[in-house]
């Protein structure tokens, strides 16, 4: 019984030793592979992935089960790479890159096929060269959203098995500022390039460049601020970029904001002493602040660094003309002249010079020199005839107009000055024609208006004086001198209410016209409104004869005197060696009754005309009213002497002689009672 557990006991240990072996030999295999794994994980995991792939294959061709993808090989920029599930393929514009072939179960390929969204090659992209420019344009102009980074992930590369879709790769499209660029270059739409730079910049907020470009955009565009809110960003970036500073020093001047154009380009000055643009820019803006002396000073330190930059030796010169200084003018346009191969400004600006000087010969001998070298230059023709025009010599004048017009038959200025030219001969229905052709090409010249309106108010032509003057009104709505005209052309056409609302006008704006004043008050008068038209009278300064006599015969009307008198002694102080004057004031006098003044004025008055039957007759009636009679028939009887037909002193006389009768009956009534 004993040995028989001994020996149960003893096959038992026999057994379990073998297993103990095995499970000990396990542990150390596994222990080995773990090793393995974290000594030589790469080898490892080829091994892994090709025991795999063996098995699936075995699955794929023995149990047709659905092959597995692993990866494609591809060639990208002349690089072999693989791509695959679980990793994102980049692609940006500068990448090409062909699918050579699809790793999968299917050995052979045969029913494998691949897609590239966003890619229209075909049906299937394999061995076909793939362009990520096309992608990345496909991107852009579809307008899909973009995130802050540039990156577009809603493309996939589609594996295809039998035409089913079996596995997929991502890509990963990233949009750079490159690409915007690229798209605004290429846009004729100023609006595209605008918004593709705006993007361009928020992908890469520090590149300088991109934001320059859209500055120079939006300054062309003039939309000057938000051009100066890039360069300022470019500057806050990159303060010494004197590029940026120089176009923000532009853009200020293209703002008139000129002090902030010299301070900037001071700044550049700073930075580098030698930089002429900055010189340029502070000029142009002392220019146009009219402050010409640091105009010049800045112009003459560009050219001292530039000798030949002839455009601003041209703005030196134009400074010094400005200024006055015209023997430094014409030195720096004679050196143009002289170096330049484009002379053509200068000499044209040296016979403008000399025509401005009133040294016609020299402007003729310049603006010939400017026909030599451009024959078809209509402003040296149209200069040219201005110049012949100060020497007197009309036919030459005539000619080079109507050359000037031959060249350029709607130019407005010089189709005026050969309506002027002829306006001054008197050739009106030629100036007319000349001035009408002006309006054709520009209906609103007020010059041409104006000419027109003075032509047809001269010809009397009224209606049409009214036409233009009108036009001209409703432009130059302050010009007192148009008022003044179409009051005078509405008068004639005996309109005066509208003849005093423009006379009117034209007094309020300050028309410089003497006669003013006497046409609303003549105007006045016609519309019965004496006391408005007294009014006028009395403005007018100072009076003539004939003013003050309406003057004293109102006042006498109003049986104001002192006023009435006083306006006819007015005539005596203007002409106080003539009758008339002196009549007049007899004849004031005589209705306000002081007798004994008049009898002296019309005693003066026939002083200086023995021969003036009126004073005559008016000596006797202010005899004949203080009752001396026997004056006032013979002053009756002088009048009528000098003229018979004086129907005063024929009535007067027989009256006269009745009232001595009867005086002299009176006398004898008297004598017989005493």
């Amino acid at each position: 019984m004993i040995n028989r557990r001994l020996n149960n006991e003893g096959q038992h240990r026999e057994t379990l030793f073998p297993i103990n072996k095995i499970l000990i030999a396990v542990v150390c295999v596994i222990l080995i592979f773990i090793l393995i794994f974290f000594l030589y994980p790469k080898p490892f995991r080829y091994f892994a992935f090709y025991a795999s792939r063996v098995k699936n294959t075995f699955s794929y061709y023995v149990l047709n089960s659905r092959p597995n993808f692993y990866y494609l090989e591809m060639e990208k920029n002349g690089k072999d790479i693989r791509a695959g599930e679980n990793e994102a393929l980049d692609v940006t514009y500068r990448d090409e890159f062909v699918i050579k072939s699809v790793v999968s179960d299917d050995l052979t390929g045969k029913y494998m096929n691949v897609k590239v969204e966003g890619l229209n090659k075909g049906k299937n992209d394999l061995g076909v060269l793939l362009k990520g420019v096309e992608l990345v344009d496909k991107i852009i102009k579809s307008g899909t959203m973009i995130n802050d980074s540039g990156i577009v992930s809603d493309y996939k590369i589609l594996i295809n098995y039998r035409n089913k879709k079996i596995a997929s790769v991502p890509l990963k499209v990233v949009i750079t500022p490159q690409d915007w660029f690229r798209f605004a270059k290429d846009s004729s739409n100023v609006k595209e390039q605008i918004e593709y730079l705006k993007k361009a910049i928020d992908l890469n907020k520090n590149d300088i460049s991109v934001r320059k470009i859209l500055a120079g955009v939006y300054s062309r565009q003039g939309r000057l601020d938000e051009a100066i809110g890039q360069y300022k960003d470019v500057v806050e970036l990159k303060p010494d970029d004197t590029i940026a500073l120089g176009e923000l020093a532009k853009c200020y001047i293209k703002k008139k904001e000129y002090d902030e154009s010299i301070k900037i380009s001071r700044q550049i000055i700073k930075i580098n002493p030698k930089e002429v643009q900055a010189y340029i820019s502070v000029g142009l803006s002392f220019a146009e602040k009219g402050l010409w002396d640091q105009a010049i000073q800045n112009y003459r330190e560009a050219v001292r660094l530039e000798p030949d930059n002839y455009p601003v030796r041209l703005k030196l010169a134009e400074a010094y003309k400005n200024k006055n200084l015209m023997n430094a003018a014409i030195e720096e346009y004679k050196y143009i002249a002289d170096h330049s191969k484009e002379a053509d400004l200068a000499l044209l600006s040296l016979g403008d010079i000399y025509l401005k000087l009133k040294k016609y010969e020299s402007a003729i001998k310049y603006y010939k020199e400017v026909i030599k070298k451009q024959p078809r230059s209509v402003a040296a023709y149209a200069n040219l005839a201005s110049a012949y025009a100060g020497t007197g010599k009309w036919p030459e004048e005539l000619d080079n107009l109507k050359k000037a017009v031959s060249l350029s038959p709607n130019e407005p200025t010089v189709r005026f000055n050969l309506g002027a030219a002829y306006d001054r001969k008197g050739m009106n229905s030629e100036a007319i024609k000349e001035y009408e052709h002006v309006l054709k090409v520009n209906p609103d010249d007020a010059d041409a208006l104006e000419r027109l309106g003075d032509l047809s108010l001269k010809n009397k032509k009224f209606v049409q004086a009214v036409k233009y003057y009108e036009k001209l009104a409703a432009k130059s709505s302050k010009n007192g001198t148009i008022f003044a005209n179409l009051g005078f052309a509405y008068g004639e056409m005996k309109k005066y209410a509208a003849s005093a609302e423009n006379y009117e006008k034209a007094i309020k704006y300050g028309a410089k016209n003497s006669n003013l004043h006497y046409n609303l008050a003549y105007t006045y008068d016609k519309l019965g409104k004496e006391k408005k038209a007294i009014a006028e009278y009395e403005k007018i300064s100072p009076p003539t004869k004939e003013v003050l006599s309406i003057l004293g015969q109102f006042y006498l009307k109003e049986k104001n005197c002192a006023v009435a008198i006083k306006q006819y002694k007015k005539i005596a102080q203007i002409e106080p060696k003539k009758a008339e004057s002196y009549e007049s004031l007899g004849y004031a006098y005589t209705k306000c009754n002081d007798l004994d003044a008049a009898i002296k004025h019309y005693r003066i008055a026939l002083k200086y005309d023995r021969e003036d039957d009126e004073a005559y007759a008016g000596l006797g009636e202010a005899y004949e009213k203080k009752g001396l009679y026997q004056e006032a028939l013979k002053a009756y009887n002088s009048a009528y002497a000098l003229n018979p037909e004086s129907a005063k002193a024929a009535q007067k006389i027989p009256k006269m002689k009745i009232k001595l009768l009867q005086e002299k009956a009176q006398k004898k009534i008297r004598s017989d009672e005493e």
